[in-house]
């Protein structure tokens, strides 16, 4: 948080003012910043939506005992996925609690989940290490591959946004399920290493799932079903650094 009523309004400074972390005087210099920059006040909105739809889905979880597995990962605080610190922290908290979610999955559920991280991992492993032609629609026509993979598969789907936990877009293509068109979302951070979320839109199932961790091969999964809408999260990282992304993720497709 930046304390400095005459510093350039900065990330931070918007993180901390929705989270009401701000002074007084600070606050007022960002809601004038705000005012005069629309953009800047767009991504303040983005954020609020975020906040309640995860305190609509995981407020209660923290009612929960934590494994004391988790406990000791928050205790050595282990940077996830390259995030700054303090977001990192903040995701493992949310990821921790609703990553529990996953002790109550019943064998149906779990039969489509493992079917959602094979076709993740298959996606991750063959796309991901491509360097010419990894995606077919690139980042720089995002709108345009929102209404395309939203008019094929039958199904709104919003591109979510990972930046504020270090990865960009690169962009998506078309891909395929057991008979109708899938889609494959791909980011990037400044590594270089890739996380791909793969989407199906043709599930039996009709009730929401909790989220299943898996572990294939070369890639960490972390997968999660919707009515009829299946979604996979995979990259060649461990369950505490995947779930956060997946519970943004998922929060961000559920406004």
């Amino acid at each position: 948080m930046n304390e400095n009523p005459n510093a350039a309004i900065t990330t931070d400074d918007l993180h901390a003012y929705v989270d009401g972390h701000l002074l007084p005087e600070r606050a007022e210099q960002v809601e004038a910043y705000l005012a005069a920059h629309p953009e800047a006040a767009a991504e303040v909105a983005d954020y609020r939506r975020i906040n309640a739809a995860l305190h609509e889905s995981f407020d209660g979880v923290f009612d929960e005992p934590v494994p004391s597995a988790h406990a000791d990962l928050i205790r050595r605080r282990r940077p996830l996925l390259g995030f700054p610190m303090a977001a990192a922290i903040a995701g493992l908290i949310v990821g921790v609690g609703a990553g529990w979610f996953a002790h109550g999955l019943g064998s149906a559920d779990r039969a489509i989940l493992d079917q959602l991280a094979e076709s993740s991992s298959a996606a991750y492993v063959v796309y991901s290490p491509e360097k010419r032609h990894p995606v077919e629609v690139t980042a720089a026509d995002d709108v345009h591959l929102s209404a395309w993979l939203s008019n094929r598969m039958g199904m709104s789907l919003p591109i979510p946004k990972l930046n504020n936990l270090g990865f960009e877009l690169v962009g998506g293509r078309l891909m395929v399920s057991e008979t109708s068109p899938a889609a494959l979302l791909m980011y990037e951070n400044d590594d270089g290493r890739r996380v791909v979320l793969y989407v199906r839109n043709d599930l039996r199932s009709t009730d929401s799932t909790d989220m299943q961790f898996a572990r294939k091969g070369e890639a960490g999964v972390v997968t999660w079903a919707d009515g009829a809408s299946g979604f996979g999260l995979a990259g060649g990282f461990s369950e505490q650094e995947l779930l956060p992304a997946a519970h943004l993720i998922r929060a961000q497709l559920s406004l």
